[in-house]
């Protein structure tokens, strides 16, 4: 027997004197049900922790109660399950796809440092599949010159360059990294579906007959100690000379512009002039050096030391050469191959034989509207280009802690087929319903009360004071 419940607005209606703050009056007819509304917010983390699972679409609590308006359709869910994707390998053992760690794909799930950077030992890293905004806060403005709450705009398929095309400044918050200007931010091509997957091109075969990959390429750069100094030797090569109207020297080091990077930092040329004095070897054992963004300080390690500062316009790295880095479990070593494929509209930078130097060229193979063949690849963002898988999984072996290669989601522009993206999921008709926002970005639940000018359930309770709900349902 149905029963209409009618709940009488007068009393309302009376005691308002404005006629246009009338509450609002829904009429809902269905049953009741004992499935919940949206879940809480996104979940923030400082690393390690475990993100929660998307769940499936609640239909009912209890399937067999449930009464189609025919009574000859059969009871099915519109929306299946996807298919949960294979468990992820680590040095210590497979984990859940869900799970937060460094050697995740999904970006998703990737863990930060307690700073926000990016846990990877190149320092690089950061892919945003999602546009964001970064808001200046008034610890950070004077010391940057901008005005207190002002707003920079990060576009979709941002992300840090790593290695020694890095700064200090990246291993901070978003305000050091996208406001100071000091951190070079690279840029991919947005076209593409799947936007939690990287895109990337072939590179071209005059760029990869030039790619030095010998012992005599210049050894990787990666992050030791971040916010830090040392007492440190300065290096005795000048700085590079300034021969355009995009280079200028600082203090001890040498900032140029590059096109298609926004942001500019000294610490390659450091790089340079210490190689160029003959390196760290002589002042301590892990080949340490520190780079001082404010003051170009550039030097050595000569004591074992580190002091941190507070901030990050400084920090302490090491040289690694590629036998280092990439050492098996019995002992060999992985030959570095020529990379294959790089980032879609990104500059890169490349060791070039004919230069004797690092050169650059843009990865570039239109607007990459088509990307398929999605796997889980490994990339150096110092380039950035994707290494042979074998060398990804050797500079796994027996590194626990962050990765030198950063496993990631990406697809081949051009391409079909491979690895279905939860996006192109849910546009099918086929579940998803990850949130994809960069590094350290978490699925999130929420209900569109949740997420309504971010003021969350507090917003939904508040309307029950102005909406009157009229049930009709069954009994």
């Amino acid at each position: 027997m149905k029963v209409r419940q009618l709940v009488s607005a007068w009393t309302l209606l009376s005691a308002s004197s404005n006629h246009r703050n009338l509450p609002i009056l829904l009429f809902v007819q269905g049953k009741k049900s004992g499935g919940g509304g949206g879940g809480g917010g996104s979940s923030s983390f400082g690393g390690g922790g475990s993100a929660p699972r998307p769940s499936s679409p609640s239909y009912n609590s209890n399937p067999s109660n449930y009464r189609p308006s025919n009574p000859t359709t059969a009871y099915r869910p519109s929306v299946p399950t996807p298919t949960p994707r294979p468990p992820v390998k680590t040095p210590t053992g497979s984990i859940p796809y869900n799970s937060r760690s460094p050697y995740n794909p999904n970006p998703s799930y990737k863990p930060l440092s307690n700073s926000g950077a990016p846990t990877l030992r190149s320092g690089g890293g950061g892919f945003g599949s999602k546009a964001k905004s970064v808001i200046v806060t008034v610890a950070k403005a004077a010391a940057f010159g901008l005005a207190v709450g002002a707003v920079i705009n990060v576009v979709r398929g941002a992300f840090l360059y790593g290695g020694r095309y890095s700064s200090p400044y990246c291993r901070g918050d978003d305000v050091d990294r996208y406001a100071s200007g000091r951190c070079p931010v690279g840029y991919s091509t947005a076209s593409h579906k799947c936007a939690g997957q990287v895109p990337l091109c072939g590179i071209p075969e005059s760029v990869r007959s030039d790619w030095n990959v010998g012992p005599e390429a210049p050894p990787r750069v990666e992050v030791s100690f971040d916010g830090s100094v040392c007492s440190f030797v300065p290096a005795t090569a000048p700085p590079a000379a300034a021969n355009n109207d995009n280079t200028t020297n600082t203090n001890d080091s040498t900032t140029s512009t590059v096109e298609g990077v926004d942001g500019t930092s000294g610490l390659s040329d450091c790089v340079s002039r210490i190689l160029s004095s003959g390196g760290c070897d002589a002042y301590n054992a892990g080949s340490l050096f520190q780079y001082d963004e404010s003051n170009g300080g550039c030097g050595c390690c000569s004591t074992p030391q580190i002091v941190p500062l507070g901030n990050f316009s400084a920090a302490v790295y090491s040289f690694q050469t590629s036998s280092s880095a990439t050492a098996t479990s019995s002992g060999t070593t992985e030959a570095s191959a020529v990379p294959q494929h790089c980032i879609s509209g990104a500059t890169i930078h490349y060791p070039s034989i004919a230069a004797s130097a690092d050169a650059t060229f843009r990865c570039d193979c239109g607007s990459c509207t088509d990307c398929g063949n999605g796997a889980s690849r490994y990339l150096d963002w110092s380039g950035p280009f994707a290494v042979s898988d074998a060398e990804g999984e050797a500079a796994v072996v027996g590194n626990t802690g962050a990765p030198l290669y950063d496993p990631v989601d990406t697809c081949v522009c051009g391409t079909a087929g491979g690895m279905a993206c939860e996006e192109a999921m849910a546009g099918q008709g086929q579940g998803g319903g990850y949130d994809y926002d960069g590094y350290g970005s978490s699925y999130s639940g929420a209900s569109a009360a949740t997420v309504v000018a971010g003021r969350g359930t507090s917003w939904a309770v508040g309307m029950i004071g102005v909406v009157l709900f009229v049930l009709v349902g069954r009994r």
